[in-house]
């Protein structure tokens, strides 16, 4: 085995470790955050539902009908597994310790996330090992791939897709690749709406470029998604089309009531949290380090024309997920999940473009001090 490689795989298991001992950490000690407080109960009436047999009510069920339910069955079927009880949930504070008696469920389903943001960060090792590094100890990514989110689950179903694209378009979009990453992308839609749409956006130039008029990776792409995430998604079984329409809208009309406008977050809020070092200082018995705040963006841009020249997929997956967010109105945090993985390839091509020139300068002014010695 070369230096490099060496190097490479020792990377990558530091990031899988850092991964593993700051999510383990963070289930642990994290206190309930909002959304967790709407999930985990739905969670409960899900396990109900299956526990009966009761598949067809799965779709009547109106509460949180904008998200689609496959993470809170995934939910569902944790707590019917580990046999967690359901606490009194007007006994568990927000924001501040998990008391005892809820302890059991945060603990199983909280778990589960950080699994999915574990394989999140060696599926990116695979990418790039710098990447999954800064990966691994993102505050972001870390808080939200721990809590009884949404986002680590769709989030690893993308970065597969991106893969298994990735890999279709080197073979020239045959459809069996081609179907594959397009039922992977079907998967992470189904999880949580935005992660397939920053994923088809990604792929669409690359399509456009490379498939052009050829009906069959059109086909095999669009067929594979549909079917995926219709096959995973029992609340649009009854009526598909109103149902989609009705939850997108609603959508829509979220990102533009109220809520969202008193909170009053700029245009440019999603910048704002990646170079804040408020999650980060938050409680430093999770979170490693301040880095990604400090060097995460600068190091993107600098590791892009890399990136886009080995793995482009990964360059306008970066790209496409930053402008998403900066036009999208709503600008929750756990958002950052969309482009986190992408943004963290290029910033892993900007650290070694970075090195490189280090490594440059270096020789350059050790020669020329060389030359002056030699002349004098």
């Amino acid at each position: 085995m070369s230096r490099t490689r060496l190097l490479a795989l020792l990377v990558a298991l530091a990031a899988v470790l850092v991964a593993v001992w700051q999510r383990a950490h963070a289930v642990e000690r994290l206190g309930q955050d909002f959304d967790e407080a709407t999930y985990l109960p739905i969670a409960f009436t899900y396990a109900g539902m299956l526990e009966e047999g009761r598949w067809g009510d799965i779709g009547k069920l109106r509460e949180n009908f904008e998200h689609p339910p496959l993470v809170k069955l995934l939910f569902a079927q944790t707590v019917r597994v580990t046999g967690a009880p359901e606490p009194d949930w007007s006994n568990v504070p927000m924001g501040q310790p998990i008391p005892d008696a809820a302890r059991p469920v945060f603990r199983a389903t909280r778990s589960l996330s950080a699994v999915a943001g574990v394989l999140q960060v060696g599926l990116v090792a695979l990418v790039d090992p710098l990447g999954a590094l800064l990966l691994a100890w993102d505050p972001y990514h870390t808080k939200y791939t721990s809590q009884a989110y949404l986002e680590a689950v769709p989030g690893l179903f993308a970065v597969l897709a991106l893969l298994a694209f990735e890999r279709a378009r080197r073979h020239g979009f045959a459809p069996g690749w081609t179907a594959v990453s397009g039922a992977l992308l079907g998967l992470a839609a189904a999880g949580k709406y935005p992660y397939g749409l920053v994923g088809g956006l990604t792929f669409l130039p690359f399509l456009v470029a490379g498939a052009r008029t050829r009906w069959r990776p059109w086909a095999a792409i669009v067929v594979s998604t549909a079917a995926a995430f219709l096959l995973v998604n029992p609340a649009l079984w009854s009526s598909p089309f109103a149902l989609l329409w009705e939850s997108i809208t609603f959508h829509w009309d979220y990102s533009h009531n109220e809520h969202v406008r008193r909170a009053a977050l700029p245009w440019y809020q999603p910048l704002a949290f990646l170079t804040d070092t408020w999650l980060s200082a938050s409680d430093p018995g999770i979170y490693l380090t301040h880095f990604n705040a400090r060097a995460l963006l600068p190091l993107a841009v600098v590791g892009l024309p890399a990136t886009w020249r080995e793995r482009p997929v990964w360059a306008v997956g970066a790209v496409v997920g930053l402008v998403f967010l900066l036009l999208w109105n709503t600008k929750w945090p756990q958002y950052l999940l969309l482009v986190l993985p992408a943004l963290c390839v290029c910033a892993g091509g900007g650290v070694r473009t970075v090195a490189r020139g280090a490594v440059r300068l270096y020789r350059k002014v050790q020669g020329s001090r060389s030359r002056v010695i030699a002349g004098g």
